[in-house]
């Protein structure tokens, strides 16, 4: 074989594993930069809301001027955790995000009407107990993202949106 083949099929493996290795750290750095204040901020398993989003708005990554955001980080590795709001009668949608953030379920205006929600939501490690009040979501791991958007549209109900997003509720389970 020549030194210059040689050299190619090197560097095509190194590219080929830096390319891998990128791809499989990547997602988990992404949340680990996104959540370093979380805990200093009190924001595991608490609520917390956000205004309409701005030129400037960089919480979101590509955020829609048209969406109200809320929602909390969780930590599920010792208890579930009980997410409860009440929801619009226009769109809105709860998104899951685990640590490596993967949206891995998502519960919206297709699956629930308007009213009261609960949710709960129960690590990997977990059993799921029977639940009769509200939807179960499993989370593949211990930490992560709850997110809740709601459509603003031409912002006649934003004072509603606003309560929505203030009365959403997460706390860890205490059954």
């Amino acid at each position: 074989m020549s030194s210059l083949f040689k050299k190619i099929i090197i560097l095509v493996l190194v590219g080929f594993s830096l390319h891998l290795a990128i791809i499989y750290f990547t997602p988990n750095l992404v949340f680990k930069y996104i959540s370093k204040n979380w805990v200093e901020e009190n924001m595991f398993n608490n609520s917390f809301a956000r205004n309409l989003p701005t030129s400037d708005f960089t919480e979101v990554i590509r955020p829609s001027a048209d969406l109200l955001y809320g929602g909390c980080g969780y930590d599920v590795t010792y208890f579930p955790l009980v997410i409860e709001t009440e929801v619009p009668e226009t769109y809105w949608s709860i998104s899951f995000f685990s640590e490596n953030t993967d949206n891995f379920s998502t519960i919206n205006e297709n699956s629930h009407n308007f009213g009261k929600l609960r949710i709960y939501l129960f690590g990997p490690e977990s059993k799921p107990t029977k639940i009769n009040d509200g939807f179960v979501v499993v989370s593949p791991t211990d930490k992560g993202l709850v997110l809740m958007r709601q459509f603003a549209g031409n912002r006649s109900n934003l004072d509603e949106l606003y309560e929505v997003q203030n009365n959403l509720n997460c706390k860890l389970a205490d059954f």
